[in-house]
């Protein structure tokens, strides 16, 4: 007779936290800028510790940036202190990525 589990899973997310590694929050920031800027500003993303990517894009907004961060509050502090700061920047706008 083959015996039955009768305990839950363990999610996944607690068998990371046991062996030390968290997960991280992630955002990606839709910018729009000035156009003469553009080159100006991907500079200065690429200096930013937590910024994973960048990309000039067309349609309504001209850059595309990728975050990840410990917690959405630090994803909030590097828009607001370091993407909203930098020279051409007109719009950021900060998309949370849920798990679902």
């Amino acid at each position: 007779m083959e015996e039955k589990l009768s305990e839950k899973p363990i999610p996944f997310s607690e068998v990371l936290k046991e062996i030390g590694v968290t997960s991280k929050s992630a955002a990606y920031v839709l910018i729009e800028a000035n156009p003469s800027e553009i080159p100006n500003i991907l500079e200065k993303l690429s200096r930013i510790e937590n910024v994973r990517s960048a990309d000039v894009v067309t349609g309504i907004y001209d850059i595309i940036v990728y975050i990840e961060a410990e917690d959405q509050h630090e994803i909030g502090r590097i828009v607001i202190r370091d993407i909203h700061s930098i020279h051409g920047v007109k719009k950021a706008t900060t998309c949370m990525v849920v798990k679902i």
